[in-house]
């Protein structure tokens, strides 16, 4: 098991223009555009709202699904609850996922680095007033965005890739965010879904399987920090090139 994120750091690059240069003309600020108010802010939520009121972290609830047709594509992003607090039905975790959990589009999505993914229901009021500005009023639940595991009392700015989570005998460590991708934008309903997940940093992450065993729905999730070179939702942010692409092919 190695905690560390390996790679390099970036050299700094020198800066080719110093203030100190006499040619230099100062211009003048810009201000900032006006946001929409149904446009979450970066800093909403996460770090506020929603991070001061955190319960301890535990296991609410399992879900898994199969490959079905999802639009004009395949997708396992339907989930069904095969356990949770209000019923804590023991279920097996192996090294690629869930027992009962299948994985579309394994070159995009699943793996041995995403055999589960992880989300926080503290998000859940968030998607909810973002749908109803557009009329959708269909409830949130376990399982909704295609999470295996729904769980309560982590947030994005909490984890970092390399970041241990210990839930019984399982042993978890997280190797990134979710990228999200057009079926998450025909998941919640509107095209702008997958931009939101992004801006305000409300996007789960992925889990390899370090030790495998038993996930019981009501266990407490133990952090065991990596190195923290930069949480979840910093993460995604610094990866939205890739994710714009992505959702060009996609369309």
């Amino acid at each position: 098991m190695h905690d560390q994120i390996h790679g390099s750091d970036p050299k700094p690059k020198s800066d080719p223009c110093p203030e100190s240069d006499p040619r230099l003309v100062a211009l003048p600020r810009l201000e900032a555009m006006p946001r929409p108010e149904s446009m979450p802010r970066p800093d909403q939520g996460t770090r506020k709202s929603e991070s001061s009121r955190k319960p301890s972290p535990r296991l609410l609830a399992i879900c898994a699904g199969k490959v079905n047709p999802y639009h004009h594509l395949k997708s396992a992003m339907i989930k069904s609850v095969i356990g949770s607090i209000e019923s804590p039905t023991q279920v097996a975790l192996g090294r690629l996922g869930l027992l009962g959990d299948e994985q579309a589009e394994v070159g995009l999505h699943g793996g041995i680095d995403q055999a589960i993914y992880m989300y926080p229901v503290e998000h859940w009021a968030f998607w909810q007033q973002q749908r109803a500005l557009l009329g959708i009023n269909e409830a949130m639940a376990f399982g909704f965005v295609g999470e295996n595991l729904s769980i309560e009392g982590l947030l994005e700015d909490d984890v970092s890739a390399g970041d241990r989570l210990s839930i019984g005998d399982v042993l978890l460590q997280v190797t990134g965010p979710r990228i999200p991708c057009i079926k998450f934008n025909w998941r919640m309903g509107y095209a702008k879904a997958s931009k939101h997940m992004i801006q305000s940093g409300r996007c789960g992450w992925y889990c390899s399987v370090l030790q495998t065993g038993v996930l019981v729905p009501g266990a407490s999730i133990h952090l065991l920090p990596g190195r923290k070179l930069l949480n979840i939702a910093d993460q995604l942010r610094l990866q939205q090139k890739h994710i714009d692409r992505q959702l060009e092919l996609f369309k």
